[in-house]
């Protein structure tokens, strides 16, 4: 058997696809004579003479494309740190809200579609030896039967959905492209996929958009008709935004000894904290090193205003606890994969501590009511938390943006146009930060990033979050 279904209107019924054999390898995407780095080098105009909204006035375009390939080198080497610090989306403690009084009520007044179908798909890595992102698939099916059910699906079109497991290896990742091509989808949508590029490959060459929640690999950055609705730069960006918001000048960035981590942080953590208006300092600590006392103390003689770590939970426990162990008055930023199982070891847990996350989940949060009550509805089962909430998310801000230009033609070609004019569109579970797919969000970097918002929330003692921020990247990505 595939992995890939098909889900019918109702998105209850589910029938597996018979497996199909693998298309040939695509032909190398031919360039889109749009894409501002194909212009003449020294112009600010397009092939017709229209000016170049890509390239800011008073710069000339071999300025522009010089500064932007710099910068998605840094970005792409930020791509594979989700995948340093924890192998998967986020701590099942990042914020799950209480669902016990949401009820259906959260999803408001029914208006069922009824037009002709569009056809969509969803590639997750999904289960495999290393990660269970089961729940993604299931997010992205409850936003369908949501959306189809109570916001009269795309613009009146009832939305079919087809989902494919990727299994984190470029063979299987490069398989479920190939079945999106041969099923004729108008769009593809994905949380983060461990082969990213495998997929931009195919996709691109069939001239399908892919629409990713984050994505940094220098494939997605760079290639046309790719797009990623969020901020795949926010582990680094939103702690120097908060920086920037609390006029903190010095900054110490706490990582594991490893390139992958290593690499990024003096490059691209650099950057956006020098932006910031910070004094900017990496301490890289040796995986597995149990007490960092000596590391943390070795530090404090700059007098810095704000930690940033970067690790797994394991590594982030040792970290805080030597921070607490030396009194260390700092503001302390941590990415949400920091909260694990080791709160109870820490002198006062998590307390105190500034948590960047991609999801704003929070009982009080109307958009949470909603997924809470769309999951219970219509996601078989699933946990609401962030896994699904990666799937939810995503494939709702792309229904959103798409009603928002309210789309006519449900082609692929129809639907890139849509969502490159669609407004500033709110994405879900996000505390209201918006997303617009026009090239304006980080022009410095890349036209396919759709939004410079992070998210930063406060943790309790057992890593449950509260009073979300949504912090404004301006500035930071320049």
């Amino acid at each position: 058997m595939s992995a890939c279904e098909a889900v019918p209107r109702n998105c209850r019924q589910i029938r597996r696809c018979s497996k199909r054999p693998t298309s040939a390898k695509p032909s190398r995407p031919q360039p889109d004579r749009s894409d501002p780095s194909l212009l003449a080098a020294g112009s600010r105009s397009d092939e017709t003479g229209s000016p170049n909204p890509d390239v800011p006035k008073g710069r000339s375009m071999i300025t522009t494309i010089k500064r932007r390939r710099s910068w998605v080198a840094l970005a792409a080497t930020a791509a594979v740190i989700p995948i340093v610090l924890a192998g998967c989306s986020s701590s099942d403690n990042a914020g799950s809200g209480d669902t016990s009084t949401t009820g259906t009520a959260a999803l408001g007044t029914a208006n069922a579609a009824s037009g002709a179908p569009i056809s969509f798909g969803y590639i997750s890595d999904g289960k495999s030896d290393a990660i269970d992102q089961s729940d993604e698939l299931k997010g992205a099916k409850a936003a369908i039967g949501y959306a189809n059910a109570y916001l009269g699906g795309v613009n009146g079109h009832v939305i079919e959905l087809r989902t494919c497991q990727a299994l984190a290896t470029p063979t299987q990742t490069t398989d479920c492209a190939n079945q999106m091509v041969q099923a004729g989808v108008s769009a593809v949508m994905a949380g983060t996929l461990a082969q990213s590029d495998s997929a931009v490959t195919v996709l691109a060459a069939a001239k399908i958009p892919l629409l990713f929640q984050q994505a940094a690999s220098a494939g997605a950055l760079s290639t046309p008709g790719v797009f990623s609705l969020t901020n795949p730069l926010s582990y680094f960006g939103t702690s120097a935004g908060y920086a920037k918001e609390k006029s903190l000048k010095k900054a110490v960035e706490v990582v594991i000894d490893v390139p992958g981590a290593t690499g990024p942080a003096n490059s691209l953590g650099k950057k956006v904290f020098t932006n910031a208006g910070a004094d900017f300092s990496v301490l890289a600590v040796p995986a597995g090193t149990a007490d960092m006392t000596p590391q943390i103390q070795s530090s404090l003689g700059g007098h810095p205003g704000l930690y940033n770590i970067l690790g797994n939970a394991a590594f982030c426990t040792s970290a805080l606890k030597a921070i607490k162990t030396l009194g260390v008055t700092a503001d302390v930023t941590v990415a949400d994969v920091c909260l694990g199982s080791g709160g109870s070891s820490i002198a006062g847990g998590y307390k105190g501590l500034k948590v960047i996350t991609t999801l704003q989940l929070a009982a009080s949060d109307p958009d949470f009511a909603a997924f809470a009550a769309a999951m219970r509805q219509y996601g078989d089962g699933a946990k609401v938390g962030p896994v699904a909430g990666v799937g939810y998310s995503v494939t709702l801000g792309a229904i959103r943006a798409l009603n928002a230009a309210r789309i006519t033609d449900t082609t692929p070609a129809g639907t890139l146009a849509a969502l490159k004019s669609a407004p500033a569109t709110p994405f879900p579970l996000q505390g209201g930060a918006t997303f617009k797919c026009d090239g304006s969000a980080m022009t410095a970097i890349s036209p396919n990033i759709c939004s410079a918002t992070g998210i930063i929330a406060d943790s309790d003692k057992d890593g449950k979050l509260s009073n979300y921020e949504v912090v404004d990247g301006s500035g930071i990505y320049n």
